[in-house]
């Protein structure tokens, strides 16, 4: 079944290597093109792995408002997938939530889904920090965010697809009272448990939404 996105609608994929995320974002649109569905793949933001020196944070500013251009003149014409965020590259540069641009934020909150590679259990700490500065960066703003498992590149897609399924199909089901969540705890953060961070992704979607509907 094809999620129900269509132009305007922003994907966003955060974390793993640059190769890997924007071999899922290329995936994600041919798969949106098969179906239909004009959808624009947008890669090469700022390479953002984890060997590279990170700039300054007034260049990671810059960088993260030049990426957030690109992707809102991508999706006056089609559904946009983008291999990383604004915020992502904020939070991976390690500037300070405190310092992050209030329109960045809200930009990103109008993300129709953002997904989260994580590392492979063989990654270095590099990558295991460079994840744990992501998912609290996006928890510190109140973003919510599938976490995609997956051991290679089809495994990352088909997870992702069902992930933007479910999603959409907890927004459709969300009910007429929101249910308050609680900011996850640092144990819930270090949590690999696919089924565990599936819920908590659909608690997030269905909150958001009735809050919004509201």
């Amino acid at each position: 079944m094809t999620p129900r996105l269509g132009t305007a609608s922003v994907i966003a994929v955060w974390g793993a290597p640059t190769a890997d995320r924007e071999q899922l974002v290329d995936a994600l649109a041919r798969r949106f093109v098969q179906r239909g569905i004009r959808a624009i793949a947008l890669v090469g933001m700022a390479p953002t792995d984890a060997l590279e020196c990170p700039p300054a944070p007034t260049d990671a500013l810059a960088q993260a408002q030049a990426w957030r251009t690109r992707i809102d003149q991508a999706r006056h014409d089609a559904l946009v997938v983008a291999a990383g965020s604004p915020i992502a590259l904020l939070a991976q540069r390690g500037v300070p939530v405190e310092s992050w641009p209030p329109s960045l934020v809200a930009a990103e909150r109008g993300h129709a889904f953002t997904l989260l590679l994580p590392p492979q259990d063989a990654a270095g700490n590099g990558e295991q920090d460079l994840d744990a500065r992501l998912r609290a960066g996006f928890a510190a703003v109140g973003l919510p965010c599938a976490i995609i498992h997956g051991r290679d590149a089809a495994q990352h897609l088909s997870r992702a697809w069902s992930a933007l399924q479910a999603g959409l199909e907890a927004r459709e089901e969300a009910p007429a009272t929101p249910r308050h969540l609680r900011a996850p705890a640092w144990n819930c953060e270090r949590c690999s448990d696919p089924d565990c961070e599936h819920r908590l992704f659909t608690d997030l979607i269905a909150a958001r939404q009735t809050l919004t509907a509201g």
